[in-house]
């Protein structure tokens, strides 16, 4: 070979990251150090009471106080409740004799149906706080509403996360199946 027959030396690309990539790992981590940080915040200050005097007050604390202990035992009984469901059903797959594809996909429909209980709970909960909140704004509270919400945002994050990756590798057939004729919240359409 001579000096003209060389090949040219390609430099290598440096690979590049889709920007979607980049928001799956940064979304969550901004969310999680804004929630602690959150947290951080409510635990070091005082907790404030309420500044506004409100003709009738006492009435509107009362109704709004049941309102608020109604929606706190909504809350509590959905998680309690999905606790335990997925914790029987769990067991029952666990001890199913089933190929190891069906004892995944079981597995992985039991956790993605706690999770949706687990946003219905944090719902109510978020119903709570929104109604103290609307009766004696505090600081504290309203920290510990935007946790809450926070908190919903990351479920809510990875449960998407989970079922796209469920779906793109079909580990759950029931998701993928029919889902031409779901609606936007999951439904069947008529």
């Amino acid at each position: 070979m001579s000096e003209n027959d060389q090949v040219p030396e390609r430099k290598a690309k440096r690979p590049t990251i889709p920007v979607n990539q980049i928001g799956q790992f940064y979304l969550p981590t901004l969310l999680i150090i804004g929630l602690i940080l959150l947290l951080r915040i409510a635990t070091t200050s005082p907790a404030a009471g309420s500044m506004i005097d409100i003709p009738g007050e006492e009435i509107l604390d009362k109704a709004v106080g049941y309102t608020v202990l109604a929606c706190e035992l909504f809350a509590v009984l959905i998680i309690g409740l999905a606790a335990v469901q997925a914790l029987f059903n769990y067991f029952g797959a666990t001890f199913k004799r089933q190929r190891l594809t069906q004892q995944i996909s079981s597995t992985e429909s039991i956790r993605l149906r706690l999770g949706h209980k687990l946003s219905l709970g944090l719902e109510f909960a978020v119903a709570a706080d929104i109604l103290r909140l609307a009766i004696s704004p505090s600081f504290a509270d309203l920290l510990v509403l935007f946790a809450i919400i926070l908190l919903r945002i990351l479920l809510n994050y990875f449960l998407e996360h989970d079922i796209h990756t469920i779906r793109e590798y079909n580990l759950v057939p029931e998701l993928t199946e029919n889902e031409e004729n779901l609606d936007a919240y999951g439904q069947e359409e008529a």
